[in-house]
């Protein structure tokens, strides 16, 4: 997927605007008000920006997308408190409160999307276990963090309340260090989101972390007012995490993100590598930290070698039983959408995404066409070489038409020689035209039946929603009469260009 027209003005805008940011942070260092409310529109454009390019998504891709724009959100309300109190002059324990409420409450709705996205693909209590490891790996890397790098350099220093604000501090940038890390393991174990799209989570995440960290160290342990400096960070890693959301649409366009497989690295990470490696790890450091090799320990520690390990089998075994039945439950679920003759999509499927592609319309402001067609003369094949015969030209038909799904078009056979393609979003009449032009030379060259030639043409109707019709079933009436127009005046399509003139005409007079 190339980048969109909006892709190109989001980075151009975000180039000048940090741009802009840079050269006030050096012209004027002094003027941090300024710079407190530029750093603010960056979160908050950021956040439109994801809530715009979030509705040409799937449902579960625009509810992530719509989770993530929240939490930058709350980082713009926790930033816009923190610049009113500098503004009035005051320095208060409420301010404090209220903005580490909202710098909390964005990285719970981080951590929020991912577990969101995860549930999505693997269900419920697999969405629970998820959490789970977010929270453990946290509080790992928080422990670890504290006692083997921030405690060791305060050692000697009184200021307790100097503590307690690195402590709180710290818990920013480990936080989202750790949701890095669990994007990874949502991006290997499921393959929602695309590789540019995580990159750019990632790289934003982090250059966030660098900022926090500069902040911690400069300012609150050293000193040093370099705030101002590091808001063209904070900037860069809001615009960076907002491009992600136009990069993260799946490569193929018809194809259902549900039925992709799992990476097997990622399974491995998730299910098995990431609780049972930290909770050894926090036991042997425990062991190192309090009470040495000695006997009670080594037996405690065979013990719970033993223990993980037979709960890795059981796991195993648990996990092997879910494949099985998640496995049967998609093939029945493409038993139940496909046909059982060509394997292409059937009416029930065509139905239900149909409906939902008008819905999804309705939202974008954008149009569905339907191309409805027929073989031409297929009884006579049927008559005159028998039914097997039949079924073979049918096969034969929709294994020419399946070509178009790479094209990001839904392909269906209602049944009989009955075949339909929905184009969302589609765009102006000529090019539907020449959809149906081009299916028309596709389907018309001859078809090899056992040993004979058979030479039939198609008979496409052409309608588009919502300027031929207000429902999903008028929408399919308006196509079919197109394609019986199309066989009447023996032309290739029908496209009912005058019903368009006049629905356009009455709009204009109830207007």
């Amino acid at each position: 997927m190339s980048p969109t027209p909006a892709d190109h003005l989001w980075i151009r805008l975000a180039i000048i605007y940090a741009f802009i940011q840079i050269m006030t942070v050096l012209w004027m260092p002094d003027a941090l008000l300024l710079q407190r409310v530029l750093v603010i529109m960056a979160s908050a454009a950021a956040s439109v920006y994801l809530l715009r390019i979030s509705r040409h998504y799937e449902p579960h891709l625009r509810r992530f997308w719509l989770i993530v724009s929240a939490g930058l959100m709350a980082d713009a309300s926790a930033r816009i408190i923190d610049a009113c109190y500098f503004w009035l002059g005051k320095e208060s324990a409420s301010r404090t409160i209220l903005t580490q409420l909202f710098w909390g409450f964005e990285i719970i709705l981080f951590a929020g999307s991912l577990i969101y996205l995860f549930r999505h693909v693997q269900g419920s209590f697999r969405g629970v276990r998820f959490m789970l490891d977010i929270v453990i790996v946290g509080i790992t890397v928080m422990t670890v963090g504290w006692e083997y790098f921030i405690k060791p350099e305060l050692n000697g220093l009184a200021n307790e309340a100097l503590w307690g604000k690195l402590w709180v501090d710290m818990l920013y940038p480990l936080c989202a260090t750790v949701l890095i890390f669990f994007t990874l393991v949502l991006y290997f174990n499921t393959g929602q989101l695309r590789k540019r799209a995580v990159f750019l989570i990632c790289l934003g995440g982090s250059m966030y972390i660098a900022a926090d960290v500069l902040h911690m160290y400069l300012v609150d342990y050293k000193g040093v007012e370099v705030r101002s400096y590091l808001y063209p960070l904070y900037t860069l890693s809001v615009f960076i995490i907002g491009l992600a959301g136009g990069r993260s649409a799946p490569d193929a366009r018809n194809q259902s993100l549900d039925e992709r497989e799992p990476r097997s690295f990622g399974n491995l990470i998730v299910r098995y590598l990431l609780p049972y490696s930290v909770l050894g790890g926090m036991f042997a450091l425990m062991v190192q930290r309090f009470g040495g090799w000695n006997g009670l320990f080594t037996g405690l520690s065979l013990c719970v070698i033993l223990i993980l390990i037979r709960q890795i089998l059981i796991q195993f075994e648990n996990d092997r039983l879910f494949d099985r039945l998640h496995q049967s439950l998609m093939q029945s679920e493409t038993l139940a959408h496909r046909d059982d003759l060509t394997g292409l999509y059937n009416r029930r499927y065509f139905n239900a995404r149909l409906s939902s592609s008008l819905q999804e319309a309705d939202r974008a402001g954008s149009r569905v066409g339907l191309l409805y067609m027929d073989m031409n003369r297929f009884k006579r094949v049927n008559d005159r070489y028998g039914h097997r015969a039949g079924d073979l030209l049918i096969r034969k038909v929709a294994t020419r038409l399946q070509a178009l799904e790479s094209q990001g078009v839904l392909v269906s056979r209602l049944g009989g020689d009955e075949f339909t393609v929905v184009i969302h979003p589609a765009g102006e009449d000529q090019e539907l035209i020449w959809m149906a032009e081009e299916i028309w030379t596709m389907l018309s060259e001859p078809y090899e039946l056992e040993g004979h030639e058979v030479r039939t043409t198609p008979s496409i109707g052409i309608a588009v929603y919502p300027d031929h019709a207000r429902n999903d079933q008028e929408l399919i009436g308006r196509a079919d009469a197109a394609m019986y127009a199309a066989k009447e005046r023996n032309a290739r399509w029908h496209f009912d260009v005058e019903r368009t003139m006049l629905l356009q005409l009455l709009d204009q007079k109830v207007e």
